[in-house]
């Protein structure tokens, strides 16, 4: 891709940080990149102006990251992988075993939506690149399959007092996962002409009714 690379290119070897310096140099990069990303989106952002940004050279971020891709990638990860593992945690079946449901549902989605706040042009460009990079959508792709496998673990050993419906534990983890995500990605991509607290609460009375039998007695 035009603009990654100087005429030299990077070293074969990709360092890893050993060191306190080390760590704070690659943090300055990623928090240098993500600036440039947002300011001036991927495709028109060089290695040389996060370079610049994070104030070394480009020969110190190549001994870092091999070249903008690989920057933007350890942001999706890292952006993506913590929200992942913050819902995968709340649909642990233990979690489930005391309280209202409806509660824990809203919640998981309440921290789903309000993680979309977390640098959103950061997250628009990772759509665009979802669509366009393999490597990327693989990337999503493992990190949503968790979320699903969790979810589906879930409905098969829930064994609380509110009644569970009777659903295809598969199908239903799909089917609830994509919804919710999709709307949260609406939400980020800010073509939604709605409150996130509206859309919370709407999303949790769907799933909500979805999956329990909301009127029998608890």
């Amino acid at each position: 891709m035009p603009g990654t690379r100087t005429a030299s290119g990077p070293p074969r070897g990709v360092r890893t940080p050993q060191q306190a310096r080390s760590r704070r140099t690659r943090e300055r990069i990623l928090q240098s990149a993500v600036a440039c990303f947002e300011q001036g989106g991927y495709d028109e952002t060089t290695t040389a102006a996060i370079a610049r940004r994070a104030g070394i050279g480009v020969g110190t971020l190549y001994g870092y990251f091999p070249d903008k891709r690989a920057i933007l990638l350890e942001l999706l990860d890292g952006t993506v992988r913590a929200i992942a593992d913050h819902v995968v945690e709340g649909l642990a079946p233990a979690r489930w075993r005391e309280g209202d449901p409806r509660a824990h549902i809203r919640a998981l989605i309440e921290a789903v939506f309000s993680a979309r706040h977390f640098s959103p042009g950061i997250q628009r460009i990772l759509w665009e690149r979802y669509f366009k990079d393999a490597a990327f959508r693989g990337a999503v792709l493992r990190l949503e399959q968790r979320v699903r496998e969790a979810l589906e673990r879930l409905l098969r050993s829930y064994d609380g007092a509110a009644r569970l419906r009777s659903v295809d534990p598969h199908a239903a983890a799909f089917v609830v996962h994509t919804a919710v995500e999709w709307t949260a990605s609406r939400l980020v991509l800010g073509d939604a002409a709605i409150a996130t607290d509206a859309a919370v609460e709407a999303a949790t009375e769907m799933v909500w009714r979805f999956l329990f039998d909301a009127e029998a007695p608890a």
